[in-house]
């Protein structure tokens, strides 16, 4: 069974109010834990969907992506394969990117081998909250190459009204966010006010990211 994970934001009706007003989305990002390099985090997922209290939540299902878009600040990038795959296996690459999974892996990650010679993009997508499965982030994958990627349960949460779509490369927060550690206790509570920013009680689970921060080294952990 997938374990359940979630965070519940309180708001009240005036932040509320206002951020539909101003056009806010709230965007999540996740983090991953690799000794790749080059890497990028992508947005998780946006929506417009929220109100005085929100409920995002996810489960550790997993799909393992190539593809041929390029790793660029403010880019996009499109998974041109696709493959549902579980900790501790890995996708091989053949020509055109095309992925084969196979029960051969590195434990709590999942592994990406390249057996061509061409270059790819690949990254490792999630289900979100909204059901849908999207990329967490991107590496190059060269030639030859294997990359291994461990999904963790530390997300990072803000409201921007910029409008970015989801798969984007982001390299600096756009807002004030809020980075959550989930993996001692799979539900935890916070809350949010447009001026205030974020708070949680002060608890070690969780650490206020402030706008123009670098996300990377929050999101691309090694």
């Amino acid at each position: 069974m997938a374990t359940p994970y979630g965070v519940t934001i309180t708001m009240s009706a005036s932040t509320v109010t206002n951020l539909i007003n101003g056009n806010f989305n709230l965007y999540g990002f996740k983090a991953v834990q690799t000794t790749q390099s080059g890497g990028a985090p992508l947005v998780w997922f946006k929506t417009l969907n929220y109100s005085t209290t929100t409920a995002v939540s996810w489960q550790e299902q997993y799909q393992a992506y190539t593809s041929n878009s390029s790793i660029i600040a403010n880019g996009q990038i499109i998974a041109s394969n696709s493959n549902n795959i579980n900790l501790g296996q890995t996708m091989n690459v053949a020509t055109g990117g095309i992925g084969t999974v196979v029960n051969d892996g590195t434990d709590l990650a999942i592994s990406i081998l390249n057996q061509t010679t061409t270059q790819y993009t690949c990254g490792i997508s999630q289900t979100a909250t909204d059901g849908s499965m999207n990329p967490l982030c991107a590496f190059p994958l060269y030639g030859g190459n294997m990359d291994v990627i461990a999904p963790i349960e530390k997300i990072l949460l803000m409201f921007s009204s910029n409008q970015i779509n989801t798969g984007t490369v982001i390299q600096k927060a756009y807002s004030p966010g809020i980075f959550i550690d989930l993996t001692a206790n799979n539900n935890v509570n916070v809350a949010y006010d447009l001026n205030a920013g974020w708070s949680w009680g002060g608890y070690s689970w969780a650490q206020s990211v402030t706008a123009n921060a670098s996300m990377s080294p929050l999101l691309i952990q090694s």
